[in-house]
């Protein structure tokens, strides 16, 4: 069973990230605290994210009660507080725009198409909303046998809980099934403590290999090939 991650592994979700944030930062770029470029915004707006996610992934609040509280954040950096309605209205209108955003990486079909005929997964963190529809969205849906995200899981990556529930939903022992994904700990080694062969994924810096390295997943069919073969 081979598992994949969604976002930077087959969705380009920095890409998307670019694209909302253009269309934000001409319309309340002025309210921000300083000015901001582009990437600048990006890197704060991810950084929001890793900081309020953890209490999404407990349980303890809702996937939209978490972007209000970096909606929130974001502004009153520069002494902003905006009521519900407002913060509402401006999550809506980034992730619209970040959700016609939505698009694969080029080499996403390839290896599909490549290991058609082997049982493939996700396991993924986020709201079951929102992974499911880019999934859809982007027309990779029916590829995949099982979708597991951390919402409905009660674990989120990198607890080897989410991994071993994906394992057990496939009816497949860890040690028979692949994860792929594009950070090195909480996907590659996080997959790999609990079992599973974890395969990290790193578009930036070819030039790290290692035996479960790879640049592309055009490079996956092949890897998978050898290890079994050896």
């Amino acid at each position: 069973m081979i598992f994949f991650d969604i976002d930077e592994t087959l969705i380009d979700q920095r890409r998307a990230e670019a694209a909302a944030a253009e269309r934000f930062l001409e319309l309340y770029g002025r309210e921000l605290d300083r000015p901001y470029s582009r990437a600048e915004f990006c890197a704060l707006w991810r950084s929001l994210r890793e900081k309020h996610a953890p209490a999404f992934f407990a349980g303890t609040v809702s996937a939209h009660e978490q972007r209000r509280r970096r909606m929130r954040e974001l502004f009153a950096r520069a002494g902003r507080l905006l009521d519900d309605a407002e913060v509402d209205r401006r999550i809506e209108l980034y992730e619209s725009d970040y959700r016609h955003s939505w698009s694969l990486f080029d080499d996403v079909l390839p290896a599909l198409a490549s290991l058609r005929g082997s049982r493939r997964g996700i396991i993924s963190n986020g709201s079951v909303a929102q992974q499911t529809r880019k999934l859809e969205q982007t027309g990779v849906a029916r590829c995949f046998e099982l979708v597991l995200v951390s919402e409905e899981i009660g674990a989120a990556k990198p607890q080897r809980e989410i991994f071993l529930a994906a394992c057990r939903r496939a009816r497949a022992e860890p040690e028979r099934c692949v994860y792929v994904g594009d950070r090195l700990e909480q996907d590659a080694r996080a997959s790999s403590a609990a079992g599973m062969r974890g395969v990290w994924l790193c578009r930036s810096e070819p030039r790290a290999r290692g035996s479960d390295v790879i640049g592309s997943l055009t490079e996956l069919p092949s890897l998978l090939r050898e290890r079994s073969a050896a």
